[in-house]
């Protein structure tokens, strides 16, 4: 009996697509045993054919046409791996998932943006065609998290998921925390060994970590949400002065979190950096790693880590869909009627860290107290640690002020539980005081995020 033969179109042959050529030239015959059958790259579409490595090998099988791609006659499963150099690079590769889809092929996509931006469409396609939409790759590349929640828990209920999904700024972040780097150290170490881009905007102001979760939306409840609809705050304000207090007055630390949660027919999401306790899993995911933490009504808290992007997982996490096609298997998506509500938590009372860079004169405090108090806001603790002339200098240059730095006074104001909205009407007010050097930094402490542990 003939060997069944899985045939593949490749879209890009950069660093991710060039791993999937990698796992399947390489080790073909090792996979074929392990599977019954055998998966072959047909076509591979890139811009310079001649420049990439396994060219040599296989002339053929390359080419400057994406068309020779998606309209291949023997291809049934098309695996985009392209990147986007530009915003307008996002409606032309989903031109192609969706022409591949509306062809008879399946497709496989690493592509977060194209799915955050043109889901409702490609999903959409896929079911009208008959044909499936893979993407472990585009969250969390190295975690099977995809699979995890559409397949491995398709017969439970998600009821709460919080993300650290995006290694650029996680390294940023537990560069400040551990190793007492400034933020501007920090990222620039990050961009030295490849973890940051030149232009590391969509990292540190979190619209990679939204368009993640705009994805993990469309993934468990079937909804379809315009970037903007998700409230999303980066870390880019940040700053080592924030982890000291975290650290040594508050017993937390810093992580940027995507975070889902269900409330009956309700769904609600946003992206934005949190004070978690210490001991909490969340709080111990250093480096470039990404963390899932998931709470559900039958397996209530569990937690999935490991490395959330790289050439190496990202084109396992490809290939793993091609099988998963090739095998039958088909995720389970949301389909209920649930509503977003960006207000579902309004009425939620947490704690609040706020960090003040004032010029020095006397009655600052009691000013910004009168104010909280105004709003109703009550104040558990006025904080001060001692603050060094090469600190402040930092940030008179950082913030290009004219001052000198023995003028420049950082001080913290905790927070008893209250709502959100009173503390950000309060910040609107306070920070047009003539004596506000910057923004007020502002974030939620959290000690009873779900944890595995139950710690």
């Amino acid at each position: 009996m003939a060997e069944r033969v899985i045939k593949i179109g490749l879209l890009g042959s950069g660093t991710v697509g060039e791993g999937v050529q990698d796992i399947i030239f390489d080790d073909g015959d090792g996979l074929a045993n392990k599977l019954g059958y055998r998966l072959d790259i047909e076509k591979i579409y890139t811009r310079s054919p001649k420049k990439k490595r396994w060219h040599a090998k296989f002339p053929g099988k390359f080419t400057s046409d994406p068309e020779d791609v998606i309209s291949h006659p023997d291809v049934s499963i098309v695996v985009e791996a392209l990147g986007l150099e530009r915003p307008e690079d996002t409606e032309v590769v989903a031109s192609y998932v969706i022409k591949a889809l509306e062809g008879g092929m399946s497709v496989v996509t690493a592509n977060k943006a194209v799915l955050a931006g043109f889901g409702r469409e490609i999903h959409a396609a896929a079911q009208r065609n008959n044909t499936l939409i893979r993407f472990e790759a585009s969250v969390a590349g190295g975690i099977p998290i995809i699979r995890s929640l559409g397949e491995g828990l398709a017969s439970d209920s998600i009821t709460g998921l919080y993300g650290i999904l995006n290694g650029t700024c996680n390294y940023i972040l537990s560069g400040i925390s551990n190793d007492g780097k400034t933020f501007n150290d920090a990222l620039r170490q990050a961009q030295e060994l490849g973890y940051a881009e030149t232009d590391p905007e969509a990292d540190i102001k979190g619209f990679d970590t939204r368009d993640k979760v705009i994805v993990l939306l469309q993934l468990l409840y079937g909804i379809f949400l315009k970037k903007e609809d998700v409230e999303t705050e980066g870390i880019e304000r940040l700053e080592k002065i924030d982890f000291d207090y975290a650290r040594k007055k508050l017993g937390t630390n810093i992580k940027l979190l995507g975070s889902i949660r269900r409330s009956g027919d309700k769904v609600t999401a946003s992206v934005t950096p949190i004070m978690i306790k210490n001991s909490h899993v969340l709080s111990r995911v250093d480096g470039a790693l990404n963390a899932v933490l998931v709470e559900s009504r039958y397996c209530e808290t569990m937690c999935f880590m490991g490395k959330g992007a790289g050439a190496g997982p990202t084109a396992n996490s490809l290939t793993s869909d091609v099988i998963s096609i090739a095998d039958g298997a088909r995720l389970t998506t949301g389909s209920e009627s649930l509503q977003f509500d960006r207000d579902l938590d309004a009425d939620t009372e947490y704690r609040h860290y706020l960090r003040f860079l004032v010029r020095d004169r006397a009655g600052i405090v009691s000013d910004i107290l009168g104010h909280l108090k105004k709003n109703q806001v009550n104040v558990d603790e006025v904080l001060q640690l001692r603050h060094s002339t090469e600190e402040k200098a930092y940030f008179k240059k950082k913030l290009g002020l004219e001052c000198s730095p023995d003028e420049i006074l950082p001080f913290i104001i905790t927070l008893e539980p209250c709502k959100a909205a009173a503390v950000k009407l309060t910040m609107e007010q306070i920070k047009g005081q003539d004596c506000m050097l910057a923004e007020p930094v502002l974030l939620k402490i959290i000690p009873g995020l779900p944890d595995v542990s139950g710690g």
